[in-house]
């Protein structure tokens, strides 16, 4: 709602704007443009705010992937466990597609390559998988499951 308030401002004040400064003073002018400037970096902090959200959102649907390939895993039902594995897989890297375009900072940066981490682990997992070694994906999967709950602890902090 915010964000479609927000582009509806821009949308309505700045055109207005432009045609009402041609009779303003210098210092209107300026106040306007800093107007102007201080929408677009609430605009932007939005825009950030929301990659962050759906990136942490990702990393969510991640792990609840891996709790249902450890239950195929269990159940011996290799061919579902993988299928929930790639599922995993695509989520952990949506979520990094997200933090890319939120410019994390240093303190989330952790959570970033925890993830990158994880998310090779699983593909090396799914590759055992499919060639049969499911003790050697079990063993990737311990990795990825690390890597994803570090992840999980850092942006959980990062959260406040």
């Amino acid at each position: 709602m915010k964000r479609i308030v927000m582009s509806l401002v821009v949308a309505l004040v700045v055109p207005a704007a432009a045609v009402l400064t041609s009779g303003c003073s210098a210092a209107q002018k300026q106040e306007l443009e800093a107007e102007k400037a201080k929408i677009k970096a609430e605009r932007d902090a939005n825009f950030r705010d929301r990659q962050w959200n759906d990136g942490v959102r990702q990393v969510n649907w991640g792990l609840r992937q891996l709790d249902k390939f450890d239950q195929k895993l269990a159940e011996a039902e290799p061919e579902s466990a993988v299928r929930h594995l790639r599922k995993a897989s695509g989520h952990f890297a949506k979520a990094m597609t997200h933090f890319e375009k939120a410019e994390v900072g240093r303190e989330k940066q952790g959570a970033i390559d925890d993830i990158n981490a994880g998310n090779e682990a699983l593909v090396k997992a799914y590759t055992d998988l499919e060639e049969g070694k499911v003790d050697a994906a079990q063993g990737q999967l311990d990795k990825a499951n690390e890597h994803f709950l570090r992840a999980d602890q850092t942006l959980a902090a990062a959260a406040g």
